[in-house]
């Protein structure tokens, strides 16, 4: 592989993959053979809850937005847990460290739901970015590992930079400490692979056209809206039949709200009862692509 640039401003063509910065081949959908998913379905959701944590005393005048993210560990993930449940469906949730100290019950339930935690760094607030030492990133990632093995049991496959943060040395450095896959890209329809020097490192796309951090929180729109801004994005996947992936992000403290999470029902059980659809956690999503 070719060095990297420093930054990704310094615009250098790698000459293996056609691309300014080295991370991924280029490849055109329409050139792709078709996903086989499980069941022969042509569409798999995954469901991916984050549940950060904050930190008031970095910030004493920013209340507001710390006590808006504190309502996801305490309550909106519950009402989201209940709903997820009855349907059947498992999801994948990024969990800020902090968290399993400041609020156990939040893994103990998602361990006994039989979901998967993905990593998401100490907090909400501390993100990773390029004036970090090479060194110190990876002692960073490496730690977020370390805490969700120690307090759960299960080391991690997946990953979501806090605030969908990136380095330059973000994707080499979690493959390196073990990472299978990342949600931090959003630039694709189906799982595609980094090229990494150590290990193997997957994206599974997650979109912000779909995530209630853009929809409900950028564009303000209201909860029926999205509901069925969610379900036409599902129709057009199913039209491809190409094999794809739908990552339905949603924020604990945002669609766990009563009036917005009847709707994020509504979505699911429409979805649940389509042909072609196929709900899984995330590592269940790479490990069908891989051995595909």
């Amino acid at each position: 592989m070719s060095a990297l640039p420093s930054t990704y401003n310094d615009v250098v063509v790698d000459p293996v993959t056609r691309m300014d910065h080295g991370l991924f081949k280029f490849s055109a959908y329409p050139d792709r053979p078709p996903l086989a998913w499980p069941n022969g379905a042509k569409v798999a959701i995954a469901v991916v809850i984050t549940v950060a944590a904050g930190d008031v005393a970095s910030n004493p005048t920013n209340l507001i937005g710390f006590t808006h993210r504190d309502y996801g560990p305490r309550v909106g993930l519950f009402r989201l847990m209940g709903i997820l449940d009855e349907l059947g469906i498992r999801a994948t949730v990024p969990l800020s460290d902090a968290l399993l100290t400041r609020s156990p019950r939040v893994a103990e339930e998602v361990l006994k739901l039989g979901w998967e935690i993905a990593g998401h760094g100490e907090k909400a607030n501390l993100g990773l970015n390029s004036t970090m030492s090479e060194a110190d990133e990876l002692a960073y990632i490496e730690a977020s590992r370390a805490a969700l093995l120690a307090a759960t049991g299960i080391a991690p496959r997946g990953w979501l930079g806090p605030g969908n943060s990136e380095s330059s040395h973000t994707l080499h450095l979690l493959a390196g400490a073990g990472y299978d896959y990342t949600l931090d890209w959003g630039n694709d329809d189906q799982p595609y692979d980094f090229i990494v020097p150590k290990g193997r490192l997957s994206a599974l796309p997650y979109s912000v056209e779909t995530s209630d951090a853009a929809v409900v929180q950028a564009q303000s729109h209201t909860p029926w809206e999205y509901e069925q801004a969610l379900a036409d994005h599902l129709e057009g996947l199913l039209a491809d039949s190409n094999g794809s992936v739908m990552t339905l992000g949603l924020q604990a403290n945002v669609s766990g709200q009563p009036f917005r999470a009847k709707y994020i029902r509504k979505f699911l059980e429409t979805a649940a009862a389509t042909p072609g659809v196929w709900f899984a956690t995330g590592s269940a999503i790479i490990d069908a692509y891989r051995a595909g």
